[in-house]
């Protein structure tokens, strides 16, 4: 890829699904006592998340399984964060912070590019080129369901050298064996196929005109949001979203933060459903998330257009109904 030749049967893992990559490559390098720092906003599977008893099995699963410990470092939001649409590249990264967590045990980095809320993991994109120095320590890790739109195959793989892609392999035949035969198949016809047909520009476009539009619609309703660089999800800033006082949530909702009470309430009474952005912060740092809900633009143009409807019910629960001027 990209003029590097890369050998088939030494230097690619393929995986039941990216996430199996991610475990495997875990459970091939990282030991009790270990750490793995990873960057936030992150992907729920990584981090502990909130203290209720399905987290506690997510984090079980992905930390205490391989008997690592999880040590982050947080993305900045600009400033006018909560007032005006950024753009995800505004979001600073603190080198020093960074440093600062790196210690005697730790044994991984786990980052994302393009960050989308994901080791090197590049789920949507093709495997981006890396200097000599850092190739040898890497392991880049996809999708082959997010980049056809096909998310449920659960094929994905592992591209790095021999000598760590040997360990990752044999982690995985210890999870599932093998991935699905047919499903490998179809993927490297997709492949080879893509190229071919414009599949890469042609989907880029795809996104980018969804994207698009349900950014100009947050900006009629009057809701800062983080402008994606390289995925289908926006982060919509929700701190002027004032919920009815006397609103009747359950406990386990009211004990959160308000990006719960706010999904909770849209799903609820408008029918649209998100993620609360807290869920992409470990809970020290959940306070950050807390300002957000992710909405995703991976749907036919007639659900979104339906779910744009339906969110308009918002509007007079926003504190300021002027709408927003992107000024990027």
């Amino acid at each position: 890829m990209y003029g590097r030749p890369i050998d088939e049967n030494k230097e690619i893992a393929i995986t039941s699904g990216a996430t199996a990559a991610i475990l495997s490559s875990l459970m091939a390098f990282v030991e009790a006592g270990d750490e793995v720092i990873v960057i936030e906003p992150l992907f729920n599977l990584y981090g502990q998340g909130p203290t209720d008893l399905v987290d506690r099995r997510v984090h079980w699963l992905i930390v205490q399984f391989v008997g690592g410990t999880v040590r982050s470092v947080t993305l900045h939001p600009p400033a006018e964060a909560g007032t005006m649409p950024t753009s995800a590249d505004s979001w600073v990264l603190d080198m020093d912070e960074l440093r600062d967590a790196v210690g005697p045990r730790t044994k991984m980095l786990i980052i994302n590019t393009p960050y989308s809320s994901q080791l090197a993991n590049e789920t949507f994109p093709r495997i981006a080129t890396l200097g000599a120095a850092i190739a040898a320590r890497t392991i880049s890790i996809g999708s082959v369901g997010k980049t056809f739109n096909a998310t449920g195959w659960r094929v994905g793989y592992a591209i790095g050298p021999e000598n760590l892609i040997t360990y990752v392999q044999w982690a995985h035949v210890l999870l599932s064996y093998v991935a699905s035969g047919p499903a490998q198949e179809a993927a490297a016809v997709a492949y080879e196929e893509a190229e071919a047909q414009g599949f890469w520009n042609s989907n880029k476009q795809l996104f980018k005109r969804k994207v698009d539009s349900l950014c100009l619609f947050l900006d009629e309703l009057g809701l800062p949001y983080v402008i994606p660089s390289g995925a289908y999800f926006i982060f919509v800033n929700i701190s002027q979203v004032e919920l009815p006082r006397h609103f009747d949530f359950p406990p386990t909702v009211a004990k959160k933060g308000r990006d719960w009470k706010v999904c909770y309430y849209m799903c609820r009474e408008l029918g649209v459903s998100s993620i609360p952005g807290s869920a992409f912060f470990l809970e020290q740092n959940s306070g950050i998330g807390a300002d957000y809900v992710r909405f995703v633009v991976c749907k036919t143009d007639e659900e979104i257009e339906f779910a744009k409807e339906r969110l308009r019910g918002l509007k007079p629960l926003i504190r300021t109904h002027e709408a927003i001027k992107p000024d990027i």
